[in-house]
């Protein structure tokens, strides 16, 4: 990230009327650096959101030695139940249910939802 200060704990917007990506920096207790990246692709407002967890560089950057994980990937899927769909407007409720896993995967940390 080429001189950009990062807030942690703190969705990042590029757009306040749309946005269309989002970022959560934080980090962990053994200081590892950690973002959950939404995004959403759509142009006709059908196309869900995409939520990651990224790891990060001192720089914050994301690591190219470490694919990202799928937040939303089904564990197992039930025929004809669709899990982790969140259209455009619905981006809060998933912002809500992402920090929820982040608690889980990382026991111990606070993970504030401004």
């Amino acid at each position: 990230m080429d001189e950009q200060i990062i807030e942690l704990n703190k969705w990042e917007k590029f757009s306040h009327w749309c946005p269309a990506q989002m970022f959560y920096y934080f980090q962990d207790n053994d200081g590892g650096r950690w973002c959950i990246y939404l995004r959403w692709d759509g142009q006709r407002g059908d196309e869900p959101w995409q939520a990651e967890l990224c790891k990060c560089t001192v720089d914050w950057d994301f690591s190219r030695h470490f694919n990202p994980i799928d937040l939303l990937k089904e564990k197992e899927h039930v025929p004809g139940v669709v899990h982790g769909y969140y259209y455009d407007e619905e981006y809060p409720f998933l912002q809500e249910k992402v920090l929820e896993m982040m608690k889980d995967r990382f026991p111990g940390l606070e993970f504030p939802n401004q």
